[in-house]
């Protein structure tokens, strides 16, 4: 649908049926069925299909290797270490932002209308974020963060916002879309966020 396309692939009989895809299928204990949701642009070609078992032992792999790194050697070393994947989770690798979190419209309070975007860096957020990291011996993620602060606060310092896009974006404006419930009712659903206008002497 216009700029996004997203690619459902099985090895199981897909079929469309009142604009859901639906298959019939049946398994013995221990069989297994791959399913992947893949997205690209929709201008470009196909992707092609991933090796699932080969992609999933690279990640678990991958964390594996990543959670080794921790240096915390107290008696709450696996919390911490539980903490510390969540946080990584949250940053976005290409650019190094760390977003607060990964949700928008999840109400304060259920039917309230404090409900906000928050998929974007504040910086205050991401410092913290980032010292709970580095105590752990984390040091790339904050190289990472540093440079992308850097150009994301480039100019002068009279300009700093209190948040940015993952991408160092500045422009986060806020609008309803209101064809969404919300959850629970919680409503509106919101995209961006407005906070970005705010002075808050806090970010200095």
């Amino acid at each position: 649908s216009g700029p996004d396309a997203v690619q459902l692939r099985s090895p199981v009989h897909l079929q469309g049926k009142d604009l859901h895809t639906v298959a019939d299928f049946y398994l013995r204990e221990g069989e297994e069925v791959p399913f992947t949701l893949t997205w690209r642009h929709s201008h470009l070609p196909e992707l092609k299909a991933i090796d699932v078992k080969h992609a999933l032992n690279r990640t678990e792999k991958a964390w594996g290797d990543w959670t080794k790194q921790c240096t915390c050697t107290n008696p709450f070393r696996e919390q911490v270490i539980r903490s510390l994947v969540t946080l990584k989770a949250l940053t976005y690798s290409p650019t190094g932002g760390i977003v607060a979190a990964p949700t928008t419209s999840l109400p304060e309070q259920i039917g309230s209308v404090r409900n906000w975007d928050y998929r974007y860096c504040w910086l205050r957020d991401a410092t913290l974020t980032l010292y709970a990291l580095l105590i752990s011996g984390y040091t790339d993620e904050a190289h990472a963060w540093r440079d992308w602060l850097l150009r994301s606060c480039a100019g002068s310092a009279s300009q700093v916002q209190i948040m940015y896009g993952i991408g160092g974006e500045r422009l986060l404006p806020e609008y309803e879309i209101g064809w969404l419930k919300g959850y629970e009712g919680s409503h509106p659903v919101r995209v961006g966020n407005a906070a970005h206008t705010q002075l808050q002497l806090d970010v200095f």
